[in-house]
């Protein structure tokens, strides 16, 4: 008949045997009522006792501690003549120190409070509640189901400082659901290894992603039919980044008081045209008519800015960029000609962006804020596999609470 101990703290199989309590901590030694064999269920066994056993469970009341205290036995069976260590049913694996219903409400209370005040509420030590959350999500992840994913994205993030597997994380995630399907150490090929596995079973017709030619290979090569969509955002970031690239280039041919000039007018040449202030917009009229390639540079940003505005679909878009490039290619400007081979040679990935309806990896994109968001709640990460797991979660959690 079940007792206060299956009720309160989920034990069965076993029975009180004695109770004892002093400050604040309550032992209570238990029995098991019958043996049988773990693997055959036979009561035909013989017990060797191997040592006692203190598990925490659940606060009772005003007692914070209460412990169960029980002896571990080795079990011969004599039907199937097998020796094993005895199945205790209230602990989710042998070496457990917290019985199942203890780890079950850590884990319900983490969803809203930190590990660090779980902790200290329950005079546990920090890395005992970060394991139970660590195995609990290692289970929870260890399958994904991706039969219905059928668009993903591809991004990569810089997590820290160090080499290339230790400073960057690759994610894929699902872009209907937002599911995080795969987070890769690293960047390029190497960091989708295990991404293969998870994504066979999906019928995958679109992949966005930026413009490195390692992942459009990688997914060319394992997913033919899927179209690679290079991601808006990131044409404009290149462009952008060929645009500081010619700022800095024309600097390292002025004066000391001309270089802190245009150093300190960085951020016009960045910011789009609409967001400039007017008197920003006279100083950068200025600075166009005193350096050419500046200039130049910085209107076809705005011209490749504007196909994507003004552009309706996918035969415009093609039309137009190959325009732009005609143009950037007759420049003096390196770095525009550079730009134009890129976008030649990603063309169909760039105006897939059409073929699509404005397919975007913006969301992942954005992801990345959350994850960084992550990293600041947490104040870093020491345990790379338990923050990946985070980075799986993440879909989940609520930003405005706390880790």
């Amino acid at each position: 008949m079940p007792t206060y101990l299956y009720y309160t703290q989920g034990i069965h199989d076993f029975q009180e045997e004695a109770a004892t309590y002093s400050e604040e901590r309550l032992e209570i030694r238990l029995k098991r009522k019958k043996h049988r064999c773990p693997k055959c269920k036979s009561k035909d066994v013989t017990l060797r006792a191997l040592y006692e056993r203190d598990v925490r469970g659940l606060p009772m009341g005003r007692i914070r501690e209460v412990h169960f205290i029980y002896t571990l036995h080795q079990v011969y069976c004599h039907c199937c003549h097998q020796r094993s260590i005895e199945h205790v049913p209230f602990i989710s694996h042998p070496k457990a120190r917290l019985s199942n219903e203890f780890e079950r409400t850590i884990l319900e209370l983490r969803e809203q409070i930190s590990i660090r005040a779980l902790a200290n509420y329950f005079h546990l030590r920090w890395h005992t509640v970060k394991e139970i959350e660590k195995r609990y999500l290692q289970h929870k992840f260890a399958t994904i189901d991706t039969s219905k994913v059928k668009a993903v994205g591809v991004d990569e993030i810089h997590i820290g400082h160090g080499q290339a597997n230790r400073a960057f994380l690759t994610i894929v995630r699902d872009l209907e659901s937002g599911a995080v399907i795969h987070v890769g150490n690293g960047k390029g090929v190497s960091a989708l290894e295990g991404a293969l596995s998870k994504l066979s079973a999906c019928k995958l017709q679109l992949v966005a992603m930026d413009m490195a030619n390692a992942y459009s290979t990688w997914f060319a090569e394992h997913f033919p039919q899927a179209q690679i969509v290079f991601d808006h955002f990131h044409v404009i970031k290149l462009m952008n980044d060929k645009l500081d690239h010619v700022r800095r280039r024309v600097m390292g041919r002025l004066d000391s008081i001309q270089q802190k000039q245009l150093k300190g007018l960085r951020f016009i040449f960045l910011k789009n045209n609409e967001d400039i202030p007017e008197n920003a917009k006279n100083i950068l009229r200025n600075l166009r008519g005193n350096f050419q390639e500046l200039g130049d540079t910085y209107m076809f940003k705005e011209a490749l800015r504007s196909i994507y505005r003004v552009v309706q679909n996918a035969y415009q878009a093609n039309i137009a960029f190959h325009r732009w490039c005609k143009l950037a290619e007759e420049t003096l400007v390196p770095e525009l000609k550079t730009m134009a081979k890129t976008i030649r040679d990603r063309l169909e990935g760039i105006t897939s962006y059409w073929t699509f309806g404005h397919a975007s990896n913006a969301s992942t994109v954005g992801f990345n804020n959350k994850i960084r968001w992550l990293i600041r709640q947490a104040y870093g990460f020491r345990d790379l596999e338990y923050f990946k797991l985070k980075i799986y979660q993440l879909p989940e959690i609520n930003c405005e609470k706390s880790l």
